[in-house]
């Protein structure tokens, strides 16, 4: 979808009614890592083996909500906000602290701080990007990798046609502005594909306006602009870093997806050494599976960490 098309869209869809009690409450329950650019917010909840949340783009850890409870019922589970997005700092003028390799260093950060050693990583959209300059930095941290729906490379990739200007910078400030976010959060449901049937109430929704109202137009911003050459040139070079990593993979994918397709996952198959048995596909889902289907989430990221045996 192209800007003015996005634009003209913005008023036609929105999310109507926001009740804040049960967001309040998720942002109460988040504790503060410090960070060079910031304070990251994050979750720790449950015991066992580990797991890193990483969320995608426009969202927060907001969009776990209903898979933390199941999966920490066995699990220490870590939802994260990257830094720019949720409850963590949006720091101004300061591009570089949105780039994904930096994103991964201060969740490496925090797993430390947590006194983590190995762990896995759930990761959705733009977290992918996040979660591979992980495996980069220190990929014998890392026991497990769970894919949901998320960016792998420019093949099966069809994003929005954001370039470095002025349209792009008038899309970001109208997804933080208070007068238009709701309504570009109802687009990007319906245009990356939050199923038909499957609509957010308002207190679910006002957990995904709240936050870009609070200053997350710069992360925003960073990101639409860095899909670009170098960044495939990238991911296409993730060939020799996924060759590497010794752990397991899971995936789930919503095939609905018409933004992240099918089409990413050869590159996943060929180069991670994956078995069929943990490929999933989900031809009635879109790209929100953990909205969609949670309780399949649950049921089969906890069945793949119980044959890990950690």
């Amino acid at each position: 979808m192209n800007g003015l098309k996005f634009l003209l869209f913005l008023f036609l869809v929105s999310c109507s009614g926001h009740e804040k009690i049960a967001y309040k409450n998720f942002r109460e329950n988040q504790k503060k890592h410090p960070t060079s650019v910031g304070s990251l917010a994050y979750q720790d909840l449950g015991k066992g083996s580990p797991i890193i949340l990483l969320h995608g783009v426009p969202t927060s850890s907001w969009m776990y909500r209903k898979v933390i409870g199941g999966l920490s019922e066995g699990h220490r589970v870590i939802p994260v906000d990257l830094i720019g997005y949720g409850g963590s700092s949006k720091p101004k003028r300061k591009p570089e602290a949105y780039r994904p390799a930096e994103q991964a260093r201060r969740v490496r950060g925090l797993a430390k701080s947590l006194g983590l050693k190995k762990y896995s990583l759930m990761f959705h959209d733009m977290g992918g990007l996040v979660a591979w300059e992980m495996l980069r930095q220190d990929r014998e941290a890392i026991s497990n990798l769970i894919v949901l729906n998320t960016i792998i490379r420019e093949e099966g990739f069809n994003p929005p046609d954001f370039k470095p200007g002025a349209m792009t910078k008038v899309i970001s400030k109208a997804m933080v502005s208070p007068l238009t976010n709701d309504a570009v959060l109802g687009l990007t449901f319906k245009s990356l594909g939050l199923g038909s049937d499957h609509k957010l109430n308002s207190s679910e929704c006002f957990g995904y306006v709240q936050p870009l109202r609070e200053g997350g137009g710069e992360a925003l911003y960073e990101f639409y602009t860095s899909l670009n050459p170098t960044l495939y040139r990238r991911l296409a070079a993730n060939q020799s870093v996924f060759r590497k990593f010794k752990g397991r993979t899971l995936v789930l994918w919503g095939t609905q997806d018409k933004i992240l397709t099918e089409g990413q996952l050869p590159f996943l198959r060929e180069n991670l050494g994956m078995r069929e048995e943990d490929i999933y596909l989900y031809p009635k889902n879109d790209h929100y599976l953990v909205e969609e289907i949670p309780g399949e989430v649950v049921k089969r990221v906890s069945d793949f960490l119980a044959r890990d045996g950690r």
